[in-house]
């Protein structure tokens, strides 16, 4: 999990958001005593979303909170190609 901060724009508005940024994790079938790992989605955790240094992270509704997830995995995603 490594700490983030970036600049997005959600809706016409400019934000910094901050958090925590875990990459995807390959599938693994077998390893060799048999067992495996499912693996796991890239994962963003927010700490905080400013506008202007304005903390509103109170304020966003829950969908624009996972529109910001979601575009911030997008983010790291695109950086680590």
């Amino acid at each position: 999990m490594k700490e983030i901060e970036i600049e997005l724009n959600i809706g016409g508005v400019d934000i910094t958001v901050s958090g925590y940024y875990s990459p995807e994790e390959p599938m693994v079938m077998y390893y060799p005593d048999g067992s495996g790992y499912p693996g796991c989605y890239a994962e963003f955790e927010i700490a905080s979303i400013q506008v202007n240094g304005t903390d509103i992270t109170e304020l966003v509704s829950d969908e624009v909170y996972e529109e910001i997830i979601e575009k911030a995995i997008d983010n790291q995603l695109n950086q680590e190609q």
